[in-house]
């Protein structure tokens, strides 16, 4: 019977470290959210190894803790063409590219910079089909509807993004 309960404690030791192993591979491929969570869990847990890996990969991508406070502000680049004539228009089309950034931090589960990797010739690609240069006055009602449609969702579930990102 002592030889049998030894079995299954060895096996579940070795178990044990190979699930440590295998996470420790799969790190990498965390989104932010993702790895803050597991870093949280492996300190409250005092898994000092676990912990260290997570950190260090905090570390290597700059987030959490480790976010850099001498990083360029993170601002909204906005470039409309001069035959945009409507006052209301580059409001409408700010709100809507910040909703559409969340939006996508939100599907990355990413805590950096809203517009690193997401320009606004992009944004209006998606969602007008047309690049930021080719905007005219007639294009802010459909950004408004756009933003109608995603902003309030979208902003609850951001600040519950915000609220993790911050946690670290």
């Amino acid at each position: 019977m002592m030889r049998r309960v030894s079995h299954h404690v060895a096996a579940l030791a070795a178990l044990v470290c190979f699930a440590s192993f295998a996470a420790a591979e799969d790190i990498a491929t965390f989104s932010d959210v993702q790895l803050i969570e597991e870093t949280q869990e492996a300190v409250w847990a005092q898994d000092a190894e676990a912990a260290l890996d997570l950190l260090t990969e905090m570390q290597r991508r700059g987030t959490g803790i480790f976010a850099a406070a001498d990083r360029p502000a993170c601002e909204e680049v906005i470039d409309l063409p001069e035959g945009i004539t409507d006052w209301r228009f580059k409001g409408a089309a700010r709100q809507a590219y910040i909703t559409a950034a969340k939006k996508t931090a939100l599907k990355a589960g990413t805590c950096g910079c809203l517009f690193d990797g997401f320009s606004f010739d992009m944004f209006t690609s998606e969602i007008l089909g047309k690049p930021g240069a080719d905007l005219v006055n007639d294009d802010r009602a459909e950004l408004e509807g756009y933003l109608t449609q995603h902003q309030r969702e979208t902003e609850a579930r951001y600040r519950d993004l915000e609220t993790v990102c911050r946690s670290m």
